[in-house]
């Protein structure tokens, strides 16, 4: 008998202090991200997270998180290397309207 297939899991994600570590795939090559507590706080409307709270919240967001991660990431010159860190003032460049 085969175990069914798992949907893309925020398991990959662990909590590092005031941050939570994750891999974004882009074309291929996983690239290591990091978004703080606080912008995690931020996108889900939430004054604080409990620490058994925050890869849920993660997980909720995951789809959001990693669209800011890859635009972040292709704004990125080839030569930066490291950790992609991700802050709230990230995610409010996503609601900007248009002009």
């Amino acid at each position: 008998m085969s175990k069914a297939p798992q949907a893309k899991p925020a398991l990959r994600a662990r909590v590092d202090g005031r941050r939570v570590l994750f891999e974004v795939e882009v074309d291929g090559t996983a690239f290591a991200c990091a978004i703080s507590l606080g912008a995690l706080q931020d996108i889900s409307n939430r004054r604080w997270l409990r620490p058994p709270d925050v890869l849920p919240c993660f997980a909720a967001a995951q789809e959001q998180i990693e669209a800011v991660a890859r635009r972040k990431l292709a704004g990125r010159s080839a030569a930066t290397g490291g950790l992609m860190n991700l802050f709230s003032d990230d995610f409010e460049e996503e609601e900007a309207p248009a002009e």
